[in-house]
């Protein structure tokens, strides 16, 4: 079966986004400047990696950044550590992305609008 496997990793994604949810709850839970502080906090990366989701949920956390704060990030300690960074934003930015891995909320990116109105007119007649 050519899908095999693309459940399992969309359910994975979804568990390790919760996980780091869960890790970063509460702002006594999350910190800047390190990626775990000596009392146990994290930063949005730290938390990343405690639950080896590195490789799947960096690229989409953010995309996810792009989309809450309307600015691109080439790492997530850039976004975690500037000054106007708050933890309502951090949450905002993980639920978005949750969000995005379920599918629930998503909005056609840009890049594809062209296409598929091309797809419509020629499938339209």
């Amino acid at each position: 079966m050519p899908f095999d496997g693309v459940v399992y990793v969309a359910d994975r994604s979804l568990h390790e986004i919760d996980a780091v949810i869960d890790l970063l709850a509460t702002p006594d839970k999350w910190c800047k400047g390190a990626l775990r502080s000596h009392d146990g906090r994290f930063c949005i990366r730290g938390a990343v990696r405690a639950v080896d989701g590195a490789e799947m949920l960096e690229p989409m956390i953010l995309e996810a950044i792009g989309q809450v704060a309307g600015k691109r990030c080439r790492r997530l300690e850039s976004f975690n550590d500037h000054p106007k960074t708050s933890h309502a934003q951090i949450l905002a930015v993980l639920m978005r992305t949750r969000d995005n891995l379920s599918g629930i909320d998503c909005q056609p990116q840009p890049r594809f609008a062209a296409w598929r109105n091309a797809a419509r007119r020629w499938f339209a007649g």
